[in-house]
């Protein structure tokens, strides 16, 4: 068996509060784009998808979406939060 491996930094992986803080940070984030405009549905508007670490920002067009990528990276890199930035279509 080797030897254990101090944890320098980061959440420590299958700590039962990760998910938590995670979401707390998280919420705090998305809650300043709620005014920003996204697609409506229903009469309401969506401007991002999330599902456990995975997020979509939606937007009517490119200027708007870059606008909602901007926002979230500059709040998440106050909050610490490391970002992977990944284009799926």
């Amino acid at each position: 068996m080797s030897e254990a491996v101090k944890i320098k930094r980061g959440v420590r992986q299958g700590c039962v509060m990760s998910p938590a803080i995670f979401n707390l940070y998280t919420e705090y984030i998305f809650r300043t784009i709620d005014n920003i405009p996204g697609l409506t549905v229903g009469g309401i508007n969506i401007n991002n998808l999330r599902y456990a670490d995975d997020t979509v920002l939606l937007a009517e067009n490119e200027d708007d979406l870059q606008k909602l990528v901007n926002i979230v990276k500059e709040d998440a890199l106050l909050h610490f939060i490391k970002k992977n930035l990944k284009s799926k279509t």
